[in-house]
């Protein structure tokens, strides 16, 4: 199975929010990190210290969590939001 691909969400003009899959010590994981990025072109990007790395299940629970705080973005209450699904649907 090929690996996911890393996807990276604009934070500001000098950081994104890159997410990976990762793997320590036989342990999948996804890494969720903010990298900076280059000031000249051709730089290479590095990253910073402010990130979280957690197993799929741990990010499923922090993710419903982040949810309830935002609300679901329309009218629906949050009892009626869908909290079985996993978000990663299968293997990282």
């Amino acid at each position: 199975m090929a690996e996911p691909a890393t996807v990276e969400v604009k934070k500001n003009t000098r950081e994104v929010v890159r997410v990976q899959p990762t793997t320590y010590n036989g342990i999948d994981l996804v890494d969720v990190r903010v990298w900076t990025v280059p000031a000249v072109p051709g730089g290479e990007s590095k990253p910073t210290r402010k990130g979280l790395t957690l197993q799929p299940a741990t990010w499923t629970e922090v993710l419903r969590a982040v949810q309830a705080f935002l609300g679901s973005g329309s009218d629906t209450p949050e009892e009626a939001l869908d909290t079985e699904d996993d978000p990663f649907g299968g293997d990282v």
